[in-house]
């Protein structure tokens, strides 16, 4: 007899904006709805509920003994790489008899960028039309930042791809914690590199506290240089491409559980 497929089980990082949490909640409600014979279920590795532990236990309450675990996450940086395994293994302990997998963070992937490209475009006023003189942008791609310089590079791999074959000026990084350029200097850069239009681009999968202080410096650099253009642009969001990337690294990982 064939086993049944491992459920799937979505980690997020966890924030303190209430917003933040929910736009989680409902991402993986919405991947329940399209999923309907595939138990699924989320938590968070910190900050919100319900924490991880409590969506483990849940999906342990519906019978499930194996599940496939995708980090809610761009960039392979501790939360991914330290603290959900920890997380996991911890629950193994709990609950014996379960067993798990866990797949890869999510970016940087062509659907991700795709999305990037848009928020872009909806920035600048170019969404639905032929985008304008695109040579004439320069994108700051602002990441979370991390102590983990692979996870920073990561940041720096997106705005390499993004910028490829796109025609913008120029694509630059700044991150808005624990890693240098902070978003002041991530501008002050576009700058000296001769931009007059920049787009603040958040690299970020939903609101929260951190894609809020990127817009907050950004317009307050604004303030202070009226002479050079800042657009904001919107995070990715929980839109089509990302419920069908998390779908992809969930059946990387189940395919992983069953060999």
């Amino acid at each position: 007899m064939t086993a049944p497929p491992p459920a799937l089980l979505i980690a997020g990082h966890g924030t303190r904006d209430e917003a933040g949490a929910e736009a989680f909640r409902d991402f993986v409600r919405e991947l329940g709805r399209r999923h309907p014979g595939l138990p699924v279920s989320g938590g968070f590795l910190a900050l919100s509920a319900p924490p991880l532990g409590e969506a483990v236990a849940e999906l342990v309450e519906r019978g499930v003994r194996r599940f496939a675990a995708v980090p809610l996450m761009l960039v392979p940086a501790g939360h991914a790489t330290g603290d959900l395994p920890t997380a996991l293994a911890r629950e193994k302990a709990r609950h014996p008899g379960i067993s798990y997998t866990y797949g890869r963070p999510l970016g940087p992937h062509p659907a991700l960028l795709a999305v990037l490209e848009r928020r872009l475009d909806e920035a600048l006023g170019t969404a639905g039309r032929t985008p304008g003189d695109r040579a004439e942008v320069t994108v700051l791609l602002v990441g979370r930042g991390s102590t983990d310089p692979d996870a920073n590079a990561e940041v720096h791999r997106a705005a390499r791809l993004l910028w490829e074959g796109r025609g913008f000026a120029g694509v630059e990084t700044a991150f808005v914690s624990l890693a240098a350029p902070d978003v002041p200097s991530g501008l002050d850069r576009c700058v000296k590199l001769g931009a007059r239009r920049i787009v603040v681009l958040p690299y970020f999968l939903f609101p929260g506290v951190l894609p809020d202080r990127v817009r907050d410096q950004a317009e307050g650099w604004a303030a202070a240089h009226p002479e050079t253009e800042v657009r904001s642009a919107e995070v990715l969001g929980a839109v089509p491409e990302l419920l069908d990337l998390v779908m992809e690294r969930y059946e990387e990982a189940a395919l992983s559980h069953a060999q």
